[in-house]
């Protein structure tokens, strides 16, 4: 098969026999499966997970399956004021969420001998979340449902979510629903085998199995800020039990930041090996850059070096330019100081194991993003925390404009709303896509009356389970 060149642009599944996932020495006459994602979460400056991060700035379309459209909630507090008669029982900002799990998907190559479609099972389990939404149908086992309701406080780094594909018809011809959204048609690029899955209400077809979702989960690197130095370290999060005496490296790593006209800086990081020592500092590099390190035109080099890297580690190029292309919007243009990595795989294969119904060359590739809190997001956490609050009656002025939906859907280039957007509000905005967590953790060390009024007056209080 030919691929495109890159462009620019330890528990056991119950449902079905597992078999081996390791990849082994690949021929031609074996089905091969390809998977790429990403784990997100978000550091302060000692390297400790901030939670409630159980946000989403990048929807996918409508036909995606979802346990609850509440559990993954609207960016920004106007959002969710907009959506709320959308959202009971919604656990905004829960106290649990420390990492997303975004957008993994699983493609399947036919053995050469495979001349017509055939059938194999698939099952996926997350140790410590919940596993949310999924295309195609799959059969869901999210831990604490019960008549139908799904119980948000039961999320633990003991908790296991689980998904099951029991019949994916791998070779079919029908494409997939149809949708505009760029983040679920970029994936569909790759010249895999079109599936085939019975659903509810009839048979559903992708080029891929999507799934996503939400952990109690740490990533296995963990970034402290020496601000008296300007520099980070890193440190190990794997663990002895993880590990099982198995080598975890990390072969590619960059520290990325964006300012909000769009312009980037980066620096490739030195390769790492993690270890169950987390004590240990695996590396020292400076934070900041100079001025002239920024540029919008280091975006393309930036990916030219993350395309190699996944290739590197066993994506075919096309499955490489697509998972970049997925990232344009949330990681390459939204503003934030952040640390990618790959992510060594004894990590993924004990937090997500995954289980194929018959042997396969399985390749499974992740990338983690640490999002930092930044000097710039410091000091607007200090501006909030010191401004007087804001009137909420904007918002039903901003509710009755025609650029309410862009804005209420947590857009940046939403325009002119009709009514100005108080000044205690636009600094919150600026903030980034986890504005919600960096105010309530702002407000847990450093309160003042203020900070408290803001989270008041516009709900952002977190979820209590």
């Amino acid at each position: 098969m030919v691929r495109n060149s890159f462009s620019r642009r330890s528990h056991c599944i119950a449902w079905f026999v597992l078999v081996s996932i390791t990849a082994s020495a690949s021929g031609d006459d074996r089905l091969r499966v390809h998977e790429w994602g990403t784990f997100t979460a978000l550091q302060e400056g000692a390297g400790r997970a901030l939670a409630g991060i159980n946000i989403d700035d990048e929807p996918v379309p409508s036909f995606v399956h979802n346990l609850n459209p509440s559990i993954i909630v609207k960016p920004h507090a106007a959002a969710e004021y907009h959506w709320r008669h959308q959202m009971k029982g919604a656990p905004q900002r829960h106290p649990y969420v420390t990492m997303r799990l975004e957008t993994p998907v699983l493609y399947f190559y036919p053995p050469a001998s495979e001349t017509k479609p055939f059938d194999v099972s698939v099952g996926v389990t997350i140790r410590g979340g919940w596993l949310t939404e999924f295309y195609p149908a799959a059969e869901a086992d999210p831990p604490g449902s019960g008549r139908g309701q799904f119980k948000f406080d039961n999320l633990t780094s003991e908790t296991l979510g689980r998904l099951a594909w029991r019949k994916v018809t791998v070779g079919t011809a029908p494409p997939g629903p149809e949708t505009d959204a760029h983040v679920w048609t970029t994936p569909r690029t790759v010249q895999a085998a079109q599936l085939t899955v019975p659903g509810k209400q009839g048979d559903e077809h992708e080029k891929f199995l999507f799934y996503r979702g939400v952990g109690n989960i740490d990533v296995p690197l963990r970034v402290s800020t020496n601000e008296a130095d300007d520099t980070l370290s890193l440190h190990a999060q794997c663990g002895a039990a993880l590990l099982a005496g198995q080598t975890a490296p990390v072969p590619a790593l960059w520290l990325v930041d964006i300012r909000r006209d769009g312009a980037l800086a980066f620096r490739s990081l030195p390769s790492l090996t993690l270890s169950a020592d987390r004590q240990q500092v695996l590396a020292t590099v400076r934070r900041s850059f100079p001025d002239a390190d920024y540029s919008e035109g280091n975006r393309e080099h930036l990916e030219v070096q993350m395309h190699a890297a996944l290739v590197a580690e066993g994506l075919f190029a096309d499955e490489a330019t697509a998972m970049l292309g997925t990232w344009q919007r949330a990681y390459f243009q939204s503003a934030g100081l952040r640390i990618f990595f790959l992510v060594p795989r004894v990590w993924t294969d004990f937090i997500l194991p995954l289980a194929i119904s018959r042997p396969a060359d399985i390749e499974r590739v992740m990338i983690a993003r640490v999002e930092l809190v930044s000097p710039q997001q410091r000091a607007l956490l200090k501006k909030l925390s010191v401004t007087a609050v804001s009137d909420q009656q904007w918002l039903k002025q901003a509710s009755q404009s025609p650029n309410a939906t862009a804005f209420f859907a947590g857009r940046s280039d939403f325009g002119d709303l009709g009514v100005a957007i108080p000044d205690d509000y636009r600094t919150y905005l600026e903030l980034g896509r986890f504005r919600n967590a960096l105010v309530l953790a702002e407000e847990l060390s450093r309160p003042t009356p203020q900070l408290r009024q803001f989270i008041k007056a516009y709900g952002l209080s977190a979820f209590r389970p």
